[in-house]
């Protein structure tokens, strides 16, 4: 009992960006663990062409939802909480009609244009109006969502994110079950989606009830002014994600592609976690960078840092074990794969930190072209070295391109006279220092006992180091929301 009042003092005494840090990480664990749980079990109660629909669906939808919402609450969002925070209602309902009249007008070029768009998407019209219905609806749950965490409320974006991903699984699995074959793809897509469109209607209501249904068009100006040139850096980032796979298919073969989408299952896993650090990192950044207090941001980047290295490292020494829980044997040869993938996803999060101060400087024109020179780097190294090595290259493409993003932001940063918010000298250290000694572990993926032991003992120094870690993840409890 004492063990647990102890831990709750701690917790207590945790920094807002701590306490929403660690909440964010529990939600986001919790909606993608339920989403791998579930997902055997659907692929068991459906034919392998009718849940290969749900996959079209869901690519298409990731992409599309940049075009016609333009992504507004990972861009101009936090940008409008601090520059109005006094009138946040007013705007997030602004913004939130500029979304809708972007959807209503691509929907518009949909129809219009109908007859040379349906066989590009390939998907039926009621999936279609499912999709125009999200479009139409999800950002008024984006926004509450980005709004909570960024007055760091992380309690209620815990338990909303619990019940919405419990009550969009159930939903979709009782459809699914009840359905006739060949109707059970869009009985899966009616169930996780109608719970996200309902919920959104809520929060949409609740917006138009704080704004009191006004509009402030130049709201419209200022956000389109700093998100239209990121429409374009979203859409790259899914070309550096996502092109490895299909060009290794067209390439090599789809059993390599299969192979290699399973090793970077293992980056998904990091990418939860960085995501849920950056999400409650994010609006501090732009609070700290409002007042000028350079000192915290650069203490609590590093201590971020080390965090996430030990945490890739030591997800890079279990690959083995990973990837045997994953696929059976023919998928083995894939941890050779992840150090070159979890060194590419560590190089993301070093570029996203110098990315978020370019964001509240609004640099997004340069955002945009540092990340389409990646992408069409990525798609050129692949082109060459996928063909003399195979597919083990498009890790290592991949983790070349974020690396030189990463430096290029940090060079952008330095020019823009702001090369003192982060400590760039230990920042590249780390970078280089934990990329030699990941890729150096597979050296050891055949020699168990001393994998094993490297593991023990990078426990036994995380146990003896585990104050300064804790002090590290804390931070400091005067640190409030803004």
């Amino acid at each position: 009992m004492s063990k647990i009042k102890k831990l709750t003092s701690k917790y207590k005494n945790m920094s807002p960006v701590a306490k929403t840090s660690i909440a964010l990480i529990i939600a986001r664990f919790f909606q993608k663990g339920l989403a791998m749980i579930t997902g055997p079990i659907f692929t068991r109660i459906m034919p392998s062409s009718e849940y290969g629909i749900i996959a079209t669906f869901t690519t298409w939808q990731s992409i599309l939802l940049i075009i016609a919402t333009l992504n507004m609450s990972s861009g101009v969002f936090n940008n409008g909480m601090l520059e109005f925070k006094k009138d946040r209602n007013r705007f997030t309902f602004s913004i939130l009609l500029l979304a809708n009249s972007i959807t209503l007008i691509w929907g518009i070029v949909y129809v219009v244009f109908y007859q040379w768009l349906s066989p590009i998407i390939n998907l039926p019209i009621p999936l279609m109006i499912i999709m125009g219905l999200y479009f139409l609806t999800f950002p008024a749950y984006s926004y509450w969502m980005g709004r909570a965490r960024f007055e760091f409320r992380y309690k209620p974006v815990l338990v909303l994110t619990i019940v919405v991903s419990l009550a969009s699984t159930l939903g979709a699995l009782a459809l699914v079950l009840l359905a006739d074959e060949g109707e059970k793809s869009t009985a899966k897509i009616v169930g996780t989606e109608s719970v996200m469109i309902l919920v959104g209607i809520i929060f949409y209501i609740i917006t138009f009830i704080k704004a009191k249904g006004k509009v402030k068009f130049e709201y419209w100006k200022y956000a389109l002014a700093i998100n239209l040139p990121l429409v374009p850096h979203y859409l790259s980032m899914h070309v550096l994600s996502g092109s490895d796979k299909i060009m290794i298919a067209n390439m090599v073969s789809t059993s390599a592609t299969a192979i290699y989408n399973v090793s970077y299952t293992v980056a998904a896993i990091l990418l939860i976690f960085w995501d849920a650090v950056d999400s409650a990192f994010a609006p501090w950044i732009y609070q700290k960078m409002e007042k000028k207090d350079y000192a915290p941001l650069q203490k609590r980047a590093q201590s971020m840092m080390v965090v996430f290295a030990l945490f890739a490292l030591l997800i890079t020494l279990f690959a083995p074990e990973i990837i045997r829980i994953l696929g059976p044997e023919e998928y083995y040869e894939g941890i050779y794969i992840i150090p070159s993938v979890v060194s590419g996803v560590f190089f993301t999060a070093v570029f996203t930190l110098y990315m978020r101060v370019e964001l509240y400087l609004k640099k997004s024109t340069t955002i945009m072209i540092g990340t389409v020179a990646a992408a069409s780097m990525n798609l050129l190294l692949n082109w060459i070295f996928i063909p003399i090595f195979g597919y083990w290259a498009a890790g290592y493409t991949t983790m070349v391109c974020y690396m030189m993003l990463a430096l290029f932001h940090a060079i952008n940063l330095k020019r823009l006279g702001y090369g003192m918010v982060y400590n760039n000298k230990i920042i590249a250290l780390m970078a280089i220092a934990l990329c030699a000694v990941i890729i150096a572990c597979m050296l050891t993926y055949q020699f168990t006992v001393i994998r094993y032991i490297l593991i023990a003992i990078l426990f036994v120094i995380a146990l003896i180091k585990r104050k300064e870690i804790i002090s590290l993840v804390k931070g400091n409890k005067k640190e409030k929301a803004t």
